[in-house]
């Protein structure tokens, strides 16, 4: 074609303006048919980015969710009775600041534990007994300590994940599925993750590797993170009030379409325990690898387990071979995970009430 549009006889000789003319074209042909390409792809779910994968979320009426915040599970002791006010404040020995998802009362045995939630967003680490500093004192709270370590918050969600949650969202708009209320939860600001099972039958059944017991005719809905009302009243709205509701906290969820003496409903939500897990990567020769690429394995195993198609979720077993793809060359010979870091098993089951719990103090490197 540019050979015709010049008369012929162009010359092909690398260097020549005729050759640097005919480069340039190809090359502004090239890119402008590439951007054709990347913007069709754009209308398609599954590669969409950026403000086009927002829109096609706004389809959902979904919105990327913005960083989420670190919690942790803190002991308070002190006075039987004694009120904890939604909102309370702890800190760690760094001075970050932690704050209470809801009210509750020290009991019976002068504890309770509350899930407390890191004012920094991102992956804020604490480690045992550091959210330990009570800065303002209220009457009954003698002290405050955490014996687990904090589960890491996320940073804003990704591409990965907000396609994810726009797949297990598609029902979003019925009601009284399960799909339905797991696509409410998701969608609960600073909500890390969530899952939802229903007893249709007329007897308990027992569910999951911990056989979580499921009261008949009822629902559970296993959530991490978000507020405790704002959680409820997702799981209400979508799942009805027919039900009966299983878990460990319980809420009032105030009805808002009456003018006066609105109706109010108890519900229960699931806050599943924090399970730590320990990593182990085994290698051929831990004396050749540097303190850069240690640190790059830990990484790698921390993002993998933050995003993607191997986040760690409630009720997902814990496979640790699932992080091997992508790791630096290091002469792996395995890598195995623990939840006592005594007893290593190739994989651990995860329950509906359990949220596997990894950060950095718990990944090591050994020889074998």
């Amino acid at each position: 074609m540019i050979d015709e549009s010049f008369g012929g006889n162009v010359s092909r000789v690398q260097g020549s303006p005729q050759y640097q003319l005919n480069t340039s074209w190809t090359a502004v042909i090239k890119d402008c048919y590439d951007k054709l390409v990347y913007l069709a792809n754009q209308y398609d779910p599954r590669y969409a980015q950026g403000i086009f994968q927002d829109a096609i979320g706004e389809l959902y009426f979904l919105t990327r969710k913005l960083a989420t915040r670190s919690q942790c599970p803190v002991v308070f002791e002190g006075l039987s009775g004694a009120p904890i006010p939604e909102g309370f404040a702890v800190q760690d020995l760094s001075g970050r600041t932690w704050r209470t998802n809801g009210t509750y009362n020290i009991g019976s045995n002068g504890k309770v534990t509350i899930t407390v939630t890191c004012d920094e967003a991102g992956a804020v680490e604490a480690l045992p007994n550091s959210i330990v500093v009570i800065p303002t004192s209220i009457n009954g709270l003698d002290r405050v300590y955490n014996e687990d370590s904090a589960v890491m918050g996320y940073d804003e969600e990704n591409r990965v994940d907000f396609e994810v949650r726009r797949k297990e969202s598609v029902a979003i708009n019925s009601k009284m599925t399960d799909s339905a209320t797991l696509g409410a939860v998701l969608a609960v600001r600073d909500v890390v993750d969530a899952y939802v099972i229903s007893n249709p039958t007329d007897a308990t059944v027992t569910v999951g590797s911990t056989n979580y017991p499921l009261i008949r005719n009822s629902i559970c809905v296993s959530v991490v993170g978000g507020n405790d009302y704002d959680v409820a009243k997702a799981a209400f709205i979508k799942a009805g009030t027919g039900c009966s509701w299983n878990g460990n906290t319980d809420v009032t969820v105030i009805a808002e379409d009456y003018p006066s003496n609105p109706p109010q409903y108890p519900i229960k939500i699931l806050r599943p325990d924090f399970l730590d897990i320990w990593v182990k990567v085994i290698v051929k020769d831990k004396d050749a690898i540097s303190y850069t690429i240690e640190q790059e394995v830990i990484n790698h195993i921390l993002t993998s387990a933050a995003s993607g198609e191997n986040k760690v979720r409630i009720g997902k077993d814990f496979i640790p071979a699932d992080y091997i793809c992508g790791m630096p060359k290091i002469g792996l010979k395995g890598v195995v995970a623990s939840t006592d870091n005594a007893t290593w098993l190739n994989e651990i089951p995860i329950g509906i009430d359990q949220y596997p719990s990894l950060n950095s103090f718990r990944i090591s490197i050994e020889e074998s």
